[in-house]
């Protein structure tokens, strides 16, 4: 072999190695970007889980505190409420014997229509549905009254999260 021809050689390997060094050093570059963009998307994830949990956990604790002291906050749509936001954020609390009424309640009434189809209704099925929740009422205001109260002191940050 001529010395031109190993001249070339080496000059084309080197050649070659520039060009895979390049593409390499791209693709770290790509790499980092999509791990930074990870890493900033958890960190999203997180903030807004944060926020809505405060948002759930503030809404509980205003509807607890209304019940009982605001009379247009009637027993069933506090359980309907409560229960929402319960299993929205954490459906073990529900288990709780405290709380469990909370359940109960709704379980019974969540057949009713309610916004838009309540007001759809007749009054003769809006009349039966009335009576129907006055009964579930008042076998259950006390203990939903007493669970009201347990979620006004209760530390939520026992929840795991």
């Amino acid at each position: 072999m001529s010395k031109e021809y190993i001249y070339f050689l080496t000059a084309l390997l080197l050649c070659v190695c520039v060009v895979l060094l390049i593409y390499i050093q791209r693709k770290f570059k790509q790499m980092k970007a999509i791990k930074r963009e990870e890493e900033l998307q958890k960190k999203r994830v997180a903030e807004r889980y944060k926020e809505q949990r405060a948002y759930l956990i503030e809404s509980i604790g205003v509807i607890a505190k209304a019940y009982g002291s605001d009379e247009r906050l009637s027993c069933t749509e506090a359980c309907m409420r409560l229960s929402t936001l319960l299993s929205a954020l954490s459906p073990t609390l529900l288990d709780k014997p405290e709380l469990s009424v909370i359940r109960e309640v709704h379980r019974k009434t969540e057949h009713i229509p309610v916004k838009d189809k309540w007001k759809a209704l007749s009054k003769q099925e809006r009349w039966g549905f009335s009576k129907e929740m006055a009964k579930v009422e008042s076998e259950h205001e006390t203990d939903v009254i007493a669970a009201a109260a347990y979620l006004t002191t209760y530390d939520f940050d026992l929840i795991v999260h």
